[in-house]
């Protein structure tokens, strides 16, 4: 990979064609121009208006707006930021730094990154959770944080941490590539405790739908959320994924992506993830991940498998492990194949995801996107989300979402 690619990963995709808009990775490899060709310093981003209409609930119109800054210190020395913008229920403006890091290039191969950055797992997080890449207005129920809806209990949000990182490309004669992916980072925080004795029901569903209000956070699972699989009679530990300038312990978190691609349709690759949250540093959160990626020039299909084993003391003062599991696939065509002029930037979506075991859900979703230009799509779907514990709620989302 030369010396620009990573860095300038959103913004040379903005530059592909449309079929290769929401490619994540590989279209990346398929666009090489980069705007720090022609100064030091780059300006982009992204944003989104979104409209969503539940079956039971108010519809409500949202908006964000990512700006990105890009600085090239000089040919082996880049630093990038990104910030989201956005407005809350109560109209106030959040702001949150998304990732702000500098990358030290060894060789056009091989990069050092310090600072806080999205962690290297899977595909959907590093590469795309940004709303004009996402193919839907929704994320797949696995992951949490990046479209408010507030429905299921995800396994994982959007990581990000502060820390170190490192990445190396190794290409083959054949042109295939072999990226590696490593971190240290802060890691998760959190704590557990037990279910006492006197404990009523009642007092479990309150704990209930309080998490199920508080999904936008980086919470794993939420804050003393009653089990209803092999625990029937504890709760599950809190973990706090959400990045901060403190470590509660003093083991970090470690992980990394290792991924083989036939350029340019195939990618592969197996993600791990592990740290302590407790004071102690004795409790870990340990996540494994799969993903695939295959696209053609008018269709893709792309999926994940993430498991996660989180440790806890049981009502008996036992260490114990609380196993989650979940996937999503998702499959896109494009109608340039058509013939009919009007509908070449019009595609075709369907997802379908599912958590297992604790806090279960599954989604299906169906979208429409009609791409305005190479990087504005208007993407109307429908989506179904049915929860083991609570009620099924279905929405309808239109979203115009854009980068530049």
């Amino acid at each position: 990979m030369k010396r620009r690619q990573k860095i300038m990963h959103f913004l040379a995709a903005s530059s592909a064609a449309i079929p290769l808009l929401a490619n994540g990775q590989i279209a990346a490899e398929r666009s090489l121009i980069s705007p720090l060709e022609q100064g030091r310093v780059a300006f982009a981003g992204y944003g989104d208006v979104t409209f969503v209409d539940p079956e039971d609930g108010n519809s409500a119109f949202q908006t964000k707006l990512v700006p990105i800054a890009l600085v090239q210190l000089n040919d082996n020395i880049h630093i990038e930021a990104e910030v989201e913008l956005s407005v809350d229920e109560d109209g106030e403006t959040e702001t949150e730094l998304e990732y702000a890091d500098i990358h030290y290039f060894l060789t056009d191969t091989t990069t050092i990154t310090a600072g806080k950055f999205l962690l290297p797992f899977g595909q959907f997080g590093p590469n795309l959770h940004p709303s004009w890449i996402n193919k839907l207005p929704s994320v797949p129920v696995i992951y949490g944080g990046h479209d408010g809806n507030g429905i299921a209990t995800p396994l994982l949000p959007v990581l990000s941490d502060i820390g170190l990182a490192f990445q190396k490309t190794h290409v083959f004669k054949n042109g295939s590539r072999l990226f590696f992916d490593a971190f240290v980072v802060n890691g998760p925080a959190g704590g557990h405790e037990e279910v006492e004795e006197d404990a009523h029901e009642e007092d479990a569903e309150d704990e209930l739908d309080d998490h199920e209000e508080d999904l936008g956070s980086d919470s794993l699972v939420g804050e003393n959320v009653a089990v209803e699989d092999d625990h029937d009679d504890e709760l599950f530990p809190e973990v706090d994924l959400e990045a901060t300038a403190g470590d509660n312990n003093d083991d970090k978190a470690f992980g990394g992506r290792v991924a083989y691609a036939w350029l340019p349709e195939i990618e592969v690759g197996l993600s791990y993830y592990q740290g302590a949250y407790d004071d102690n540093g004795s409790l870990d959160l340990t996540a494994y991940g799969a993903d695939l990626n295959y696209i053609s020039s008018y269709f893709s299909v792309r999926g994940e498998y993430i498991a996660t084993e989180t440790e806890g003391f049981n009502d008996g003062g036992e260490k114990d492990v609380y196993d989650r599991d979940g996937w999503y696939l998702q499959g896109s065509l494009f109608l340039n194949k058509t013939g009919i002029d009007f509908l070449a930037p019009a595609e075709l979506v369907v997802q379908w995801s599912e958590v297992n075991k604790i806090d279960g859900s599954e989604r299906w979703a169906l979208g429409v996107n009609y791409w305005l230009t190479p990087s504005v799509p208007l993407k109307v779907s429908v989506d179904e989300t049915k929860l083991d514990s609570g009620e099924d709620q279905r929405r309808v989302i239109v979203q115009i979402a854009y980068g530049f």
